[in-house]
């Protein structure tokens, strides 16, 4: 009797935690920061470029950087000519010019799309003497992106923050959410566990 007592309490309180985790997947993913004015606008490719774009298009009017960053296009365009930065249009080709790149360079490693583009960041921002970066992407990317800043960017000097953008619906509460969007918050688990998995493996 008291075994079966005990295996009635794992079962409630397994049923617990998960309910639990199911309850706050979601609104975990929904990670975002305060910023300031920083030296570069880190625009990240996705399906949903159009609603990032008008995001970073928001905050170069507010002022906040002095330049736009598209590392999948490897594109840097001064903020104070804003026809160009006005001008652009997604071309999701540059993807795989960037992965083809990254593949036949082994090191630093990387273990996806938007790894490499945080990676390709990072050398531009170099290059260019940058320090500091709003990081733009959609709302549920933004945790398995502030992961992949904090090991891309180790060690160095400087602020980054992070922005997702408004213009794409993404409901932090379980019960508002869309089949679709159970399957976005289902892949992003998958790539932060893998992306955990893969910086812990030797190298």
């Amino acid at each position: 009797m008291k075994k079966c007592k005990n295996s009635l309490l794992i079962c409630l309180l397994a049923v617990l935690l998960i309910s639990n985790i199911i309850i706050y997947a979601p609104y975990f993913l929904l990670y975002s920061s305060s910023y300031r004015k920083a030296d570069a606008i880190v625009l990240l490719l996705g399906p949903d470029f159009a609603a990032r774009q008008k995001e970073a298009y928001k905050l170069i009017d507010e002022g906040k950087a002095d330049y736009l960053i598209i590392p999948a296009y490897h594109k840097v365009y001064r903020i104070s000519d804003k026809r160009a930065v006005k001008s652009l249009s997604p071309d999701l080709s540059f993807r795989r010019s960037i992965k083809e790149r990254a593949m036949h360079n082994p090191s630093p490693y990387f273990y996806e799309d938007t790894h490499i583009e945080i990676i390709e960041a990072r050398k531009i921002m170099s290059d260019y003497g940058l320090q500091s970066a709003i990081f733009v992407s959609s709302p549920y990317h933004m945790r398995r992106i502030k992961l992949i800043v904090a090991n891309v960017f180790a060690g160095q000097q400087g602020g980054f923050y992070f922005v997702p953008t408004v213009y794409e619906e993404a409901p932090g509460r379980f019960w508002e959410l869309s089949l679709n969007n159970w399957k976005k918050v289902g892949r992003e688990y998958v790539k932060i566990v893998w992306f955990c998995f893969y910086m812990l493996w030797p190298q």
